[in-house]
């Protein structure tokens, strides 16, 4: 009976320095080959993802944590910020002489007058990581999501009030940054609207995960698996816990379902 299997990118699919291992990718083609459904999950906007992984065979996509969800060419869900909004993450960013970085559907943007150090870092790393130059944050158009760098974690609900509630922050440890999503939105809720379109059970599903934002998606799924490199909180939340992403973990954990 077919299953249908959720993937977050970063840390879970896609490991920095070395990007989607060979292992991950053989063992994709061979879930689809064993009559499977297969769904990238991701916190990044469309705007943040190579070309190639839309070529990849997947039957769905989880986009912005939720913001957008598709599956099998139509569009379940779309939430898109309005350009005032926008305008006020910018501006309160800004003061608080932050890193910016907004998401949306066709770019990434950041802010090009700040030159701190752990910044022009981040923003190398972010545009090798997505195959892809990101713009000035003056250019900023269709935005779905936005993250603060560097930004005090004790600080995030003075933006979530100007915004009136609308937009909820998840800090991020490892990376020091606060990713802010419309409020009610996340991966796991993305999963309901795909199952509500498919017929699928929650029985049949599984989910491969690494970082915070894959909490709930991992305890919604019958079945939640944590990489080896994920953070603790995750690894306590899953069923299963497979190896690192770059130690074939993918291929490993499918496997150890038997999906594989």
């Amino acid at each position: 009976m077919s299953k249908i299997v959720f993937f977050d990118i970063d840390g879970t699919l896609f490991y920095s320095g070395i990007g989607i291992p060979d292992s991950a990718r053989k063992a994709l083609k061979q879930l689809f080959a064993n009559g499977h459904k297969a769904v990238m999950c991701t916190g990044r906007s469309s705007g943040m993802i190579p070309e190639s992984y839309f070529h990849m065979g997947f039957h769905g996509m989880i986009l912005g944590a939720g913001a957008y969800v598709e599956y099998d060419g139509k569009v379940l869900h779309q939430e898109l910020m309005s350009s005032r909004e926008v305008q006020k993450v910018i501006d309160w960013g800004k003061e608080q002489n932050i890193g910016i970085v907004l998401e949306g559907r066709n770019s990434g943007y950041f802010d090009k007058d700040n030159h701190q150090e752990y910044y022009t870092g981040m923003i190398r790393k972010t545009e090798r990581d997505c195959e892809g130059k990101m713009k000035p944050l003056e250019e900023a158009r269709e935005i779905q999501k936005w993250t603060y760098h560097h930004l005090d974690p004790g600080k995030k609900y003075e933006i979530e009030a100007i915004l009136e509630g609308k937009y909820v922050g998840t800090y991020h440890e490892p990376a020091n940054s606060v990713e802010f999503l419309p409020k009610g939105i996340q991966k796991a809720k993305g999963i309901e609207w795909i199952l509500q379109e498919t017929g699928f059970q929650r029985k049949d599903t599984y989910a491969f995960g690494d970082s915070a934002n894959d909490i709930d998606m991992i305890r919604y799924v019958h079945y939640g698996t944590a990489m080896g490199n994920a953070v603790p909180e995750l690894k306590e939340a899953a069923d299963y816990v497979t190896e690192r992403a770059d130690q074939d973990g993918i291929a490993r954990g499918l496997a150890h379902f038997g999906l594989i």
